[in-house]
């Protein structure tokens, strides 16, 4: 009959014994898996960062671009009305004055 007992006992601490060790596996594991996400959520912001920089260059390349393009037409434009006034300015002059005074 004792013998009985210790063999249920031993079983028993066997059984205890395997139970701690699937527990502490499975929060190795569940640790592990933290880790993982953690690790995998770092390089996709990382690789989305870099992306946005990518972006914020290539887009300040192309506002540039477009920015010189509208500043050679303006100043395209600047220089016609100069070249206009330069020719027919003294002309408007005395023209407004002319319809300003009634004449």
């Amino acid at each position: 009959m004792e013998d009985m007992i210790s063999k249920i006992i031993d079983m028993d601490k066997k059984a205890r014994s395997l139970t701690d060790e699937a527990q502490k596996s499975k929060l190795d594991f569940e640790k592990d898996i933290l880790q993982k996400k953690e690790q995998i959520k770092n390089d996709y912001l990382a690789r989305a960062k870099e992306r946005i920089e990518i972006n914020k260059h290539t887009a300040q390349k192309k506002a540039d671009q477009q920015l010189e393009v509208i500043e050679k037409k303006n100043n395209a434009v600047i220089e016609n009305l100069n070249s206009d006034y330069e020719k027919n300015g003294s002309k408007w002059v005395d023209e407004i004055v002319a319809r300003v005074v009634g004449q």
